[in-house]
This record gives structure tokens, C-alpha cells and sequence, in this order.
């Protein structure tokens, strides 16, 4: 398993919920706020393969990505910092 570093480069970053996911030298993908959301965008590699990873090591990198993320809270706009209920199990 490969591990998934996580980075959050500035406060201003965080305000907009960019959290950087790298593996083996490169960033993999990002997170980033949408709608109240926190969204995850992988792109595919430079040379147009699919990124490859492991679950396990995606779901703790993007624990560690709200973690870090959530550090800056005094840094997101108000509306951002209560999530809206879950609404999925209604």
C-alpha cells in the first residue's frame, strides 16, 4: 500500500478547502468546498493513466485532510463551518 501524504499550504487554502493528497512524489488529487461540501477531485496522471489507490489509505488520508482542514475553521466563511445534516438515511 502506498501512502497518501496530506498538506494544507496556507490558510488562504484552507479557506476554500484545498487540502493536497500526494503519493510517490506527486499530488494525486485535492480536496476543495462546493456547495457546503467538501468535494475530492482526482485528476488522471500526465500521461492519462488512471490513479490507482487504496481505500484504506484514501479514507485515512482524507480524515487527516478534515482534520487539517479544520484547524483553519476560524479561516472559513460562516456558512461553511456547520455542515448541513446528513440527509441520506430520510
Amino acid at each position: 500500500m502506498h501512502e497518501i501524504r496530506v498538506r494544507v499550504v496556507s490558510a488562504e487554502a484552507a479557506s476554500f478547502g484545498v487540502a493536497e493528497l500526494w503519493s510517490e512524489g506527486r499530488m494525486i488529487g485535492f480536496t476543495e468546498f462546493h456547495d457546503s461540501d467538501l468535494m475530492l477531485r482526482i485528476d488522471p496522471r500526465d500521461d492519462g493513466a488512471a490513479v490507482v489507490v487504496g481505500v484504506h489509505g484514501l479514507l485515512d488520508a482524507l480524515a487527516e485532510a478534515d482534520r487539517l482542514l479544520e484547524s483553519y475553521y476560524r479561516w472559513r466563511p460562516i456558512e461553511l463551518r456547520e455542515r448541513p445534516p446528513d440527509q441520506s438515511h430520510t
